[in-house]
Parts: structure tokens; C-alpha cells; sequence
């Protein structure tokens, strides 16, 4: 009988002994996930310590606001050559285009060379484009056109995504999506960029501002 008793206590502290052994490796296994977490944390923070914030400046910035925007071909006509261009017939907004023709010389496009700047949409005609068997229809539709010199004045070279235009604070745009960019879509030091921002679709004419992380600067529209 005093064998048994001692068999059975041997028993217990053996099984108490692993459930400690247990707890304590849970223990550990915590408090070095919790350790890593912190040493990477801290990683992050001097790394991200280490770049300096972006930097850049809105050289000018103007808005116009009865910009010709598009061109819809009520009628192609006839006739017409390649060649030519297609201006306004009335104002002195500075509108100007280029366009194609088919195989009877109608014309089925238009690419906006310069849209100008009206107080109501200018009445167009085609120059130089030959001598055409049935003139054609061309219709100016107004809207908005914002062009803006931007550039990075600072030492950090800022991804396009990261970048986002507000116009009179409003209607965060992301500048990738109004931007097309000739060969990266990296915003290197020292770089200006131009924007040619048409048929925004936005209100907002009085203000621009650009913003990248917390830095955030602004230019009137004149």
C-alpha cells in the first residue's frame, strides 16, 4: 500500500512538471513574436527615417475654363485631302486640330492640337484640306482644361500613384489617371512635368493643390 501511494505521486508531479514545460514554451513563443515585431517596427522606423519627405512645387498653373474639348462630326463631307488642319472660323480662342479621312475624302476624326480658351463654342473650318465635293460639319464642345508645370524640387524620386490633385479642395484625383507619362511613371528629381488636364468634369476654378504622404502645396488658377 505505501508503494502505491508513491507510484501515484510520482504520477502527478510528473504530468505537472510537462504542463509548466508547456506554458513556459508558450510563454517564450510569445514574448519573441512580440520582440520581432518591435525590432521591426523599429526597422521601419529608421528606415523610413532615413528618406526625407517629399518635396516639389507648383510652377504655374492656369485654368480655362471654355476650352474646346472635343469636336463631334455631325458630317464628314467629301472630297477633302490629307494634310490639313481644322480651326475656328470665329474668336481669337487659339483652337486648332488635326484630322483623317476615309477613301472618299470625308472626314471620320479629329485629334485636338491646341484647344483654346472661348466664351461660346466657335463655329470650325477646314484649311488646306483640298477641294472638297460636300464641306463637312464640325461641332466644338466646351469644357474645362487645366495646364500646370510641376516640379520636384526635392531629392526623393515620388511614384505617380503616390500623387493626387484636388481642385478648390475638392475630388481627390489620383494624377496617374489624368497623366500620361512619355516613358516612367517615376517623378525623379529635379524633373518638371507638364499636365494638360482636359475635360476635368470637376467643379473647382479657383485652386489647385498637389499632395504626396503629408506634404501637400497649392497654386491659384489664373
Amino acid at each position: 500500500m505505501h508503494i502505491g501511494v508513491k507510484s501515484e505521486m510520482g504520477a502527478s508531479v510528473g504530468v505537472g512538471g510537462l504542463v509548466i514545460g508547456m506554458s513556459m514554451l508558450v510563454v517564450f513563443s510569445m514574448a519573441y513574436q512580440a520582440i520581432s515585431l518591435q525590432i521591426d517596427s523599429g526597422v521601419d522606423r529608421i528606415e523610413n527615417a532615413d528618406e526625407p519627405a517629399p518635396s516639389f512645387a507648383i510652377d504655374d498653373a492656369v485654368m480655362f475654363t471654355g476650352a474646346v474639348v472635343d469636336v463631334t462630326v455631325a458630317s464628314g463631307g467629301a472630297g477633302y485631302s490629307s494634310g490639313g488642319t481644322i480651326e475656328a472660323s470665329s474668336g481669337t480662342g487659339g483652337f486648332s486640330a488635326t484630322y483623317t479621312i476615309d477613301g472618299s475624302g470625308a472626314i471620320i476624326s479629329v485629334v485636338i492640337t491646341s484647344h483654346g480658351n472661348y466664351s461660346s463654342p466657335p463655329a470650325l473650318v477646314v484649311n488646306n484640306g483640298g477641294t472638297p465635293t460636300s464641306n463637312a460639319s464640325l461641332n466644338a464642345v466646351l469644357g474645362n482644361v487645366l495646364y500646370a508645370n510641376l516640379t520636384n524640387t526635392g531629392s526623393t524620386t515620388i511614384n505617380h500613384d503616390d500623387v493626387w490633385v484636388f481642385l478648390d479642395g475638392q475630388n481627390a484625383t489620383q494624377f496617374s489617371s489624368v497623366y500620361n507619362p512619355p516613358l516612367t511613371n517615376l517623378w525623379f528629381s529635379g524633373e518638371t512635368l507638364f499636365l494638360d488636364w482636359f475635360d476635368t468634369g470637376l467643379p473647382g476654378n479657383e485652386r489647385m493643390a498637389v499632395s504626396v504622404g503629408s506634404t501637400t502645396v497649392a497654386h491659384g488658377l489664373w
